[in-house]
């Protein structure tokens, strides 16, 4: 893509908007940067690109912003129905996302995975695989390394791993992976997408430009994910805890198989995997299986699933305090998230929730507690409509506490939790009413945890 001497409007000033920015703005093109929010929210983000001869507009939407603009690329935040972009479609205006413009650019192939949980402990793992495989590899997209600066700096005997959300699949126009990868689909943005089927329509969009001998490893044991199989123009290689399959990766006694044209290979055995729970077994699979077939080795797929340690904020230990225990998983943003985070404890927990209200029911989150969750302290925006599921549910009125803040809510946990329990911060929301992101809201549990000590 020639950009120099273009304008370009980029809206959104969030990571990727800020990466898109100064990408631009080395490829020569003149840079109109616009976020709806006001410059002084913004300040401390833009600090890096406010010596960069950009053109900035903040606040309020206004059609004369794509005066005279050649393209505009969207960041992952600003939704397809936003008046930006409808005022892009009168004027005839090409409108890209983050990944599809960086897409454009990439010399190096991209291995891409989504699904609603696992997305980035699937990307982290697969990212290993490949490094211990002795190949050069990015990690990238919606794990915190924007996708275009991955792919300004890898050359075509590099590899790019990318986690990519719903957000991100929804502008993609010719995207396509070398190899795709769904987890799991499970309701979630449903504020945004309005539906769970053009939620689940939009994750499958991830293989819609695959075909032949390329590959989509999807989740056999999900039927949502399975269904997709029938879109797909490409191979497609399932993976499953619970089934034993002729082609594909599976779980048989007590051990992880490969199996491709009927040629069945030994891969681990699951107590060696290093990071637990069954919701990790099922990331385990997935990451193996775009390992296997793109061509490493059992061995090295097997000793990094002994290494692996997992990745920050999710189910991520912090301390133990008077044989009360502190797990961090914060980037439980959605019910499904955190149920995963209840049963992969093994202890009584005092559970820390609430946050940012996406449209979720809590139903099966409440039922998930099933004797387990002796306290529950909930924050933000959520909390009632938690507390009235809860209450729903004939879970105990005297064991439903509120918090205005997370340092609160901490120190209300450990006061309640005796030898022996778990503190388990996993909000099954999104962070955006109280934080800025859930990296923030788990930087600032940590530091509760360690106030504690003092």
């Amino acid at each position: 893509m020639e950009l120099k001497g273009k304008k370009i409007f980029v809206a959104g000033l969030g990571v990727s908007g800020i990466a898109l920015c100064k990408v631009l703005d080395s490829l020569k093109a003149k840079v109109i940067a616009y976020d709806g929010k006001e410059y002084d929210v913004l300040k401390e983000n833009l600090e890096e690109i406010k010596s960069l001869s950009i053109d900035f507009r903040f606040g309020k939407f206004k059609k004369e912003f794509l005066e005279g603009i050649d393209l505009v690329v969207l960041s992952p935040g600003v939704p397809i129905d936003s008046d930006i972009v409808k005022t892009a479609q009168e004027k005839k205006i090409e409108v890209l996302g983050e990944v599809e413009f960086a897409y454009r650019f990439s010399k190096a192939p991209i291995y891409a995975i989504t699904g609603t949980n696992g997305k980035t402990t699937t990307t982290s793992l697969l990212g290993e695989m490949f490094k211990n495989a002795g190949r050069k590899v990015y990690v990238a997209g919606n794990i915190g390394y924007p996708l275009i600066y991955a792919v300004m700096e890898a050359t075509e005997g590099d590899f790019i791993v990318a986690e990519i959300s719903s957000f991100q699949l929804e502008t993609i126009k010719e995207f396509k992976p070398k190899i795709s990868c769904i987890i799991n689909i499970t309701p979630d943005h449903l504020n945004r997408h309005k539906t769970f089927e053009s939620y689940r329509d939009i994750k499958g969009r991830i293989f819609e430009n695959q075909r032949g001998d390329e590959y989509t490893v999807l989740n056999f044991d999900d039927p949502v994910t399975w269904s997709l199989k029938n879109k797909a123009k490409c191979r497609v290689f399932p993976f499953s805890r619970k089934s034993s399959l002729e082609n594909g990766a599976y779980v048989k006694d007590g051990s992880i198989y490969i199996s491709v044209n009927g040629n069945a290979k030994k891969i681990i055995d699951i107590e060696e995997i290093y990071i637990p729970g069954e919701h990790n077994l099922e990331n385990a699979l997935a990451a193996s299986s775009v390992a296997y077939l793109s061509g490493i080795s059992a061995n090295v797929i097997a000793s990094t699933l002994k290494s692996f340690k997992g990745v920050e904020h999710r189910i991520e230990f912090v301390d133990e305090i008077n044989g009360v225990k502190f797990y961090n998983d914060s980037k439980g943003t959605n019910p499904d998230a955190s149920i995963k985070a209840i049963q992969a404890l093994k202890t009584p927990i005092v559970l820390i929730a609430g946050g940012y209200d996406k449209g979720s029911e809590f139903d099966e989150f409440v039922k998930a507690f099933n004797g387990k969750v002796k306290k529950l302290i909930l924050i933000g925006q959520t909390a009632k409509k938690i507390r009235d599921t809860a209450r729903k549910y004939s879970y105990p009125e005297d064991d439903i506490l509120f918090a205005g803040t997370l340092e609160e809510a901490v120190k209300k946990a450990y006061e309640s939790a005796k030898e022996g329990d778990s503190v388990l911060l996993s909000p099954a929301c999104a962070s955006w009413d109280m934080f800025r992101n859930f990296e923030e809201r788990g930087r600032i549990f940590k530091k509760a945890v360690a106030e504690l000590r003092r």
